[in-house]
This record gives structure tokens, sequence and C-alpha cells, in this order.
């Protein structure tokens, strides 16, 4: 299993070497990716297609963690019948929601706001420049267990673009 952090420091309990200390100290990786990648790991005894996949960012929300994955590996993380995602969200008392990392901006964002829809993405022209604007059907606004501001947060976070999320009467 490939995580934020080493294989050693997957398999050990309480410490971190010292490059990983240092990515932590550094703020490159948070204590919550420390968390999840050894709960994974743990979990991957269980769960052998976890051995393969790919844990590359963990965020953290009021409610919610989002677990990114490589291309591919959402599945893996979530198991089969969700028992992978289940016994991660029982350790962390918190909801999972597993994304994966996407050459299209569109697919991660899509996998933010399951089960919300994407009804538009436009790039909205202001004084200041350009910005991005993602079009959500209102119905949907209690459905996502994510603020706007986390989403928006998470979006820019895992693509490396803003975008804002506006929820409309379609």
């Amino acid at each position: 299993m490939k995580a934020p952090i080493c294989n050693i420091c997957l398999k050990t309990e309480d410490q971190l070497c010292s490059h990983c200390q240092n990515k932590l100290d550094d703020g490159k990786i948070t204590d919550k990716e420390v968390e999840v990648s050894r709960i994974l790991y743990e979990l991957s005894d269980n769960n052998p297609s976890l051995q393969d996949s790919e844990i590359v960012q963990v965020l953290d929300a009021d409610r919610v963690l989002v677990v990114v994955t490589s291309e591919g590996d959402g599945a893996k993380v979530v198991g089969k019948r969700g028992r992978v995602v289940k016994k991660l969200a029982e350790q962390v008392d918190k909801s999972i929601r597993v994304v994966e990392q996407a050459s299209e901006d569109r697919e991660v964002i899509k996998g933010l706001l399951s089960p919300g829809e994407i009804e538009s993405i436009n790039k909205v022209y202001t004084p200041d420049g350009t910005s991005r604007k993602v079009v959500v059907d209102e119905e949907y606004k209690q459905k996502i267990n994510l603020s706007v501001d986390e989403l928006e947060q998470f979006m820019e976070d895992i693509t490396g673009t803003g975008y804002t999320i506006s929820f409309e009467e379609v």
C-alpha cells in the first residue's frame, strides 16, 4: 500500500521516522493522513485489494473525511459492499467520502458532490479576472454532507484550481 507516510511508519503505532516527522512538521502531511493511513494498512490484512492501493491525501472536515486515492483505487478503498469504508468510519467517528484523482477536474468534483450531480461548470469573467463556477441542482444541497466552504476548499486542494459552488433551481 502506498500512503503519505513510509512503509515503516505504517507499521508502527506511536512514532514516525525522521523523514515522515519532518513532512508532518513542515505541513506536507497531516495527523489525519497518518492516522487514516495506519488504519487502512491494518485493514489491508483482511482486505488484500488495499495492498495495491494508493492513498494520496486525506482532507478533514467537521463531519466528513475525504480520502483521495490515485486513479482507479477508489473501489479498493471502499471495499466489497463498503466494508473497508464502514470500518474506517467507525474508527475515526466520521463519514467517509472516497474520491479518486483524475486527469479531469470534473471527475474529482463529481466525486466530492455525490450524490449531487453537476449541471454545468462555467467560466465566469469578473473585473479581477476569470473564475470557475460549478452549478448543482438545489435539491441536492441538503444531501451533500459538506458545507459549501469545505467543498470549495477541497476542490482547490485536490485539483489545484479554485471553484465556487452555486446551488440553483434547475
